[in-house]
């Protein structure tokens, strides 16, 4: 049994680890606390491999990582530490359609607020369904809808506020 529960965690850490590193570098902005953070994630599927057929989804992830994240925002706040990008990542944590092209754009999406910035990852470059991020948020779907609504408006207006064009074919 236990070599199905590690073949799970090695099935679950290949499928999964690329897009878990790529949402937290979206949300924190920072290539090693990117790094850190999906450790951590896997650190818990790991702790929790025994559970492994029941928890092992991507939402499930995605919720260890916002916990982890919420951590490090929190730590960030008492440290008096800016939400700044410290260096440009490697291809192996940027999406490939990070082109220069969508700079200014990720630029005023990575100013919004850490839950509007997070919808917006989740709904746009993530592409998760409303189901899977109501899941991942804990709340209904409608709940969802409205709070991806609201975001998508206050990015608006951030993009309008600086000029930002994002263009007819690119991802909030």
């Amino acid at each position: 049994m236990v070599l199905t529960h590690e073949r799970a965690f090695d099935e679950l850490f290949r499928a999964h680890h690329r897009t878990i590193l790529q949402a937290a570098y979206h949300r924190l902005n920072n290539v090693r606390d990117a790094e850190d953070a999906a450790a951590e994630v896997f650190s818990v599927a790991w702790r929790n491999r025994a559970n492994a057929p029941a928890i092992y989804t991507l939402p499930w992830l995605y919720g260890v990582l916002r916990n982890v994240v919420g951590v490090e925002y929190r730590r960030r706040g008492r440290a008096g530490l800016r939400d700044d990008q410290d260096e440009r990542p490697s291809d192996d944590v940027l999406a490939p359609d990070a082109a220069d092209d969508a700079r200014d754009l990720r630029r005023v999406v990575a100013s919004l607020h850490p839950a509007d910035r997070e919808l917006i990852w989740m709904a746009y470059w993530e592409d998760l369904a409303r189901s899977e991020m109501a899941e991942i948020l804990g709340c209904s779907q409608a709940a969802v809808r409205v709070r991806l609504l609201r975001a998508r408006h206050r990015l608006k207006t951030a993009l309008d506020a600086q000029n930002v064009d994002p263009g007819p074919r690119q991802k909030p």
